[in-house]
């Protein structure tokens, strides 16, 4: 009963505290609150979006996809860029990505991410894709900055040997793999042509062997053909979203700002109390 009385007379006396300063607390509060809506509403209008990528660079490494290794050359080479924008260095974040200075200076912000999955026990493994972050002061510039990061890695001198031999190495395969394939299929129509006229249709023993490989050689040099055209430098699964709605947190440091004050003015008023008695 006695602690219920302590309670009660103690937010009693906070209500009475409160409502002898609401003047005080009510200015402190509406000056602090104003003043943050002002520097929100006057602040640089700032753009985010995000885009998907994948790269080849692994793959022309010969690395093996072991945790977030996969894109990790590729991740490492977006953030590179970031060393520019931080020391505000647009002129050569302009050279980098190949577009004039005017639409390097609306850069504020990149940043790559490794994509993980979660599987069925409920451990990450890393993704062939990844993502990159962009922030910007003009959303008219999106597709702009897209191409310059493709310009960026196309002109990446490491990148390019690797890509080059690798385009070379997928080349010799391929050929490699037809003249297989065109051995096979002559050696088979040889055997064909021993048996007779009522079995010709019927591929049994060698010939089912020979049709097999032929047909395991195709699968392989098929999926070396795609890799060669969707394993480039840098591709995009998803362009940069086109983006129309700045950045805005008006809300959240409104209230968080209302908040300390309210605190503030608390003290405030007990030290001006005090200070009265």
């Amino acid at each position: 009963m006695t602690e219920e009385l302590n309670l009660s007379e103690l937010f009693s006396n906070f209500v009475n505290f409160v409502a002898r300063n609401s003047r005080i607390l009510i200015m402190i509060v509406l000056i602090t609150v104003i003043g943050i809506v002002a520097f929100q509403k006057l602040k640089p209008t700032i753009y985010e979006t995000k885009a998907i990528c994948m790269s080849g660079v692994a793959e022309y490494e010969r690395q093996e996809q072991i945790e977030d290794l996969s894109q990790r050359t590729a991740i490492d080479l977006v953030n590179f860029l970031k060393i520019n924008i931080d020391n505000e260095d647009y002129q050569q974040l302009s050279a980098l990505l190949g577009v004039d200075i005017e639409i390097a200076n609306t850069v504020k912000d990149i940043e790559a991410e490794q994509l993980y999955q979660q599987d069925m026990d409920e451990k990450f493994y890393a993704l062939n894709k990844f993502e990159v972050t962009l922030v910007l002061s003009d959303n008219s510039i999106i597709e702009d900055v897209q191409d310059g990061l493709i310009y960026y890695f196309n002109n990446n001198k490491f990148i390019m040997s690797y890509y080059e031999e690798y385009k070379k190495y997928c080349n010799n395969l391929i050929n490699d793999i037809n003249s297989e394939i065109e051995s096979l299929a002559s050696f088979r129509e040889q055997a064909n042509s021993q048996l007779s006229l009522g079995l010709t249709n019927t591929l049994t023993g060698k010939n089912k062997s020979l049709s097999n490989e032929i047909i395991a050689l195709s699968h392989v040099r098929e999926d070396i053909i795609i890799n060669k055209k969707l394993l480039k430098p840098l591709l995009f699964v998803q362009d940069f979203a086109k983006v129309e709605q700045k950045e805005d947190d008006v809300l959240l440091w409104g209230l968080l700002g209302g908040v300390l004050s309210f605190i503030l003015g608390l003290f405030i008023a007990l030290v001006k109390e005090v200070k009265t008695r």
